[in-house]
């Protein structure tokens, strides 16, 4: 009999690739988000329109829970949106758990980098690890932050009291084909939109003074490293990303080359910069597990370059 799993978000960047991952594996896939948008492609067998912040009234029974669902706030930071995220993601990952728990689930929580400590992001900071770097609780940029720190702690909680298996992945900051283009893209998304759009020859604008550092890791070696975590029965919160770090003015030119235009940088010092370093220490998930990120950088950024260039060309 085949494996059962739920995600929770599946027609997010994750949840589309996830599917298809566990689909490969041979797993009968059973989606949830709130709505299908028109032409947007659906990867798993059986797709539930349902709000989160709702009680999950599916009958079946499951393997694996992946709670993927979350409202992220939009990049200029909006009042309205925090207040709107800050109350609605405790709300859906409650709900989450408490399907998981009834069902004996294991249970996969997407936890992001935005938990560690801003004052360790500085220019000069070290790489994150889990153990020395996260608390003092003081997250990075907003309230998304500081959710994805309670609803952490709260899964750890849920672990003890239900005897629930679960599984706390710190995805650092991911990238490739089915990420979002148009509404909280993430930065190589983003980029990569920036420099389709521009003449050739052109100019993109870049926030910050580009000195900003980032690991960026491809979605399929993310997907493997998922696997690793369930496999190994790793129940503490670890970090999953690339130990390559570079800057923006670094990525910006990877994507200008891929592109083949010739295109010139134009600096915000006053844009939206965030943190100046944020780079993963893998050495926990490498021993608990032998995971380490194994797709060449250039090859990601062409995958994900070209994958984006056919949205944008469909539309």
């Amino acid at each position: 009999m085949s494996m059962r799993s739920l995600i929770t978000g599946c027609q997010g960047f994750i949840g589309k690739n996830l599917a298809q991952h566990l689909k490969k594996q041979g797993h009968h896939v059973t989606g949830i988000d709130k709505k299908l948008k028109v032409g947007d492609p659906v990867f798993v067998d059986e797709f539930v329109g349902h709000d989160m912040e709702s009680r999950i009234t599916i009958e079946n029974d499951f393997d694996r829970v992946y709670h993927l669902s979350a409202d992220v706030p939009n990049s200029k930071g909006v009042g309205g949106s925090q207040l709107t995220t800050g109350r609605s993601n405790p709300i859906q990952t409650i709900q989450a758990m408490d399907f998981a728990s009834k069902n004996k689930s294991h249970f996969v929580y997407a936890v992001s980098a935005m938990i560690y400590n801003t004052e360790y992001q500085g220019h000069n900071g070290p790489d994150l690890n889990e153990d020395d770097h996260i608390w003092p609780a003081q997250p990075a940029g907003n309230i998304y932050g500081m959710e994805k720190l309670y609803n952490m702690q709260l899964a750890k909680e849920y672990a003890k009291g239900y005897d629930m298996k679960i599984a706390l992945p710190i995805f650092h900051a991911m990238y490739g084909p089915h990420c979002d283009i148009l509404e909280n893209s993430k930065v190589v998304a983003a980029m990569c939109v920036k420099i389709l759009r521009a003449e050739d020859p052109g100019e993109i604008e870049i926030w910050g003074d580009g000195t900003q550092i980032r690991s960026f890791c491809y979605i399929d070696d993310l997907m493997i490293g998922l696997d690793k975590l369930i496999e190994n029965e790793v129940q503490e919160p670890i970090n999953m990303g690339s130990d390559e770090a570079i800057t923006m003015t670094q990525l910006a030119d990877m994507l200008i080359k891929i592109s083949g235009k010739k295109i010139e940088k134009k600096y915000l010092p006053a844009g939206p910069a965030g943190c100046m370093r944020r780079n993963s220490d893998n050495t926990k998930i490498q021993k608990l597990t032998g995971w380490k990120p194994n797709y060449n950088l250039e090859q990601g950024l062409k995958n994900t370059y070209n994958f984006i260039k056919d949205q944008l060309t469909e539309k």
